[in-house]
C-alpha cells in the first residue's frame, strides 16, 4: 500500500508542477498584466548586443547648434533658403538619396520656393515628408495624409511618405508604422526604401523595429557643419534631414520619442532617427518578427511541462540552482536568436514568470511530501500483524506489539507490569 502511494506522489507532484507552470505562463502571455513582461523582453534584447550596418548613411540634424548659428526659432518654419543651400550642396556631391523629414506645408515666398524646387529637381532621388491628420467628420473613420505643397511635390517626382510613429502606452516605439504593413498610405521609410530598389511585399507583415545602437548606426552631423563640408563629402551617400529635439530629457516635445534604450538611459530621441532606423530595417531586410500565436503558445506549454515537471523531481537546493540556470539560459538563447536571426521571443514570460512559478510549486510539493513521510508508520500493517501474532508470553508483563531494539543476541521490548510501571525486557 505504501509503495503505491509513494509512486502516485512521484507522478502527481511533477504533473501538478508542470500544469501550473504552463498555465502561469499562458495567463501572463495573454493577460494585460503580462504586456509589460513582453515589452521588457523586446527592450532588454538590445541591452546585450546589436547588429551593425554597412550602409553609408548620414543624418543632418536641425539641432540646437544649428538653430543658434542660423538664428532660427523652434516652432517656426525653418528658413527655406537654408534648405536650398543644403540641397544644392548635396546635389553637387551627387548624393544617392535625400530624405527630407521636414514638412513643406504651403507656399511662402515665391522666389525662395522656386529656388528650393529647382534644388530638389537636381537630385537623382529625393523623398518629401507628408503629415497625417485625423479625420474629424463623425461619419468617416480613418486617417488621411497631408501632402507637401506645390511646387515641391512635383519637383520631388511625387515621392512622398507619411512620417508617423505609433508608440506603445509606455511611449516606446517598437513597431514599424503602419502595423501590419503595407497600409493605405506609404510611410516615409517605405518610400525611401523603394527608391533604393527594395521590393516590399504587398502581403501584410507585422514588422518590429530592430534598433542598431543607442546613438544609431549612421554619421550624425549638425546642419551648421553640413554646409561647409569639402566637395564630394556626401558622394553616393544616403542623407536624412530632420529636426533634433531641443533636449534629450522627456519633457513632452512634439517630435520626441522613447526607444528601448530609454529604459536605462532615461534619454529620448527624435522621430527622424527612428524613421531612419525603419528605413535601414527595410533596406537590409532585418526588421524583427514574432512567431505566430499558436507557435508561441506551444513553446510556453512545452517549456512549462519540462521546467515544472523537472524541478518538482529535485531536492530544494538542486531545484533552486537549476531554476537559476534555466532562467539565464532562456535569456541568452532568446537574445542570441534575435541577434542571429530576425525573430524575437517574449523570453521574460519564461525566465521571469514560468521559472519562478515552477520553482515555488517544486518547493511546496517537496515540503508537503516530507510532512507526509513523517506521518507514515515505520512498520507496514501486515508486518505489525505478524509481530502481534508472535508476541512472547511473559507472566506478569504486558508487552507492546513490537520490539524497539534488536541485535544479534536478542530483542528488547517495552512492557508494563502489574503495577502499571514501564520496564524494558530483553529476550535472549
Amino acid at each position: 500500500m505504501k509503495v503505491k502511494d509513494t509512486s502516485r506522489k512521484k507522478v502527481l507532484g511533477p504533473a501538478l508542477g508542470a500544469g501550473l507552470a504552463a498555465l502561469c505562463s499562458l495567463m501572463l502571455w495573454k493577460a494585460p498584466l503580462g504586456q509589460a513582461w513582453i515589452n521588457a523582453s523586446y527592450d532588454y534584447s538590445f541591452l546585450f548586443g546589436t547588429r551593425g550596418v554597412t550602409n553609408n548613411v548620414s543624418f543632418i540634424m536641425m539641432d540646437n547648434e544649428a538653430y543658434d548659428h542660423f538664428h532660427q526659432t523652434r516652432g517656426v518654419v525653418w528658413d527655406r533658403s537654408l534648405h536650398t543651400q543644403l540641397l544644392n550642396k548635396l546635389a553637387d556631391d551627387d548624393c544617392a538619396l535625400v530624405v527630407m523629414d521636414c514638412f513643406f506645408s504651403k507656399p511662402r515666398d515665391h522666389a525662395q520656393d522656386e529656388a528650393l524646387a529647382n534644388a530638389m529637381r537636381r537630385h537623382r532621388h529625393i523623398v518629401l515628408m507628408a503629415e497625417q491628420s485625423q479625420v474629424t467628420d463623425p461619419t468617416l473613420v480613418g486617417m488621411q495624409p497631408l501632402l507637401p505643397a506645390e511646387p515641391f511635390l512635383t519637383a520631388a517626382g511625387a515621392n512622398w511618405g507619411v512620417a508617423w510613429l505609433d508608440p506603445d502606452q509606455d511611449s516606446i516605439v517598437r513597431r514599424h508604422w503602419p502595423f501590419p504593413s503595407p497600409g493605405p498610405y506609404p510611410s516615409l521609410s517605405e518610400s525611401a526604401a523603394r527608391l533604393q530598389g527594395v521590393r516590399l511585399s504587398e502581403s501584410p507583415h507585422e514588422r518590429w523595429l530592430r534598433y542598431y545602437a543607442r546613438d544609431g548606426a549612421w554619421t550624425r552631423m549638425s546642419y551648421r557643419f553640413a554646409l561647409t563640408q569639402r566637395t564630394n563629402f556626401f558622394h553616393n551617400q544616403i542623407v536624412f534631414v530632420g529636426t533634433q529635439p531641443q533636449s534629450s530629457i522627456l519633457d513632452g516635445e512634439p517630435d520626441e520619442f522613447c526607444t528601448p534604450y530609454t529604459r536605462w538611459t532615461g534619454e529620448a530621441t527624435g522621430g527622424a532617427e527612428i524613421m531612419l532606423t525603419c528605413f535601414l530595417n527595410l533596406v537590409n531586410n532585418d526588421w524583427l518578427r514574432r512567431a505566430g500565436p499558436w507557435q508561441e503558445a506551444l513553446i510556453l506549454v512545452f517549456t512549462g511541462a519540462l521546467i515544472g515537471g523537472g524541478l518538482c523531481r529535485m531536492r530544494p537546493p538542486s531545484a533552486i540552482a537549476c531554476a537559476s540556470l534555466v532562467a539565464v539560459t532562456v535569456m541568452l538563447a532568446a537574445v542570441s536568436c534575435s541577434y542571429l536571426s530576425n525573430y524575437w521571443f517574449p523570453w521574460l514570460v519564461i525566465a521571469g514568470g514560468q521559472v519562478p512559478c515552477a520553482l515555488a510549486c517544486a518547493l511546496v510539493i517537496q515540503k508537503a511530501s516530507r510532512k507526509s513521510e513523517l506521518l507514515v508508520p515505520v512498520q507496514p500493517i501486515h508486518a505489525a500483524a505478524e509481530v502481534m501474532e508472535a508476541l512472547p508470553d511473559i507472566p506478569g508483563y504486558e508487552l507492546l506489539p513490537s520490539p524497539f531494539g534488536q541485535g544479534a543476541y536478542g530483542s528488547v521490548w517495552l512492557a508494563r507490569n502489574a503495577s502499571h510501571q514501564w520496564r524494558a525486557v530483553k529476550l535472549i
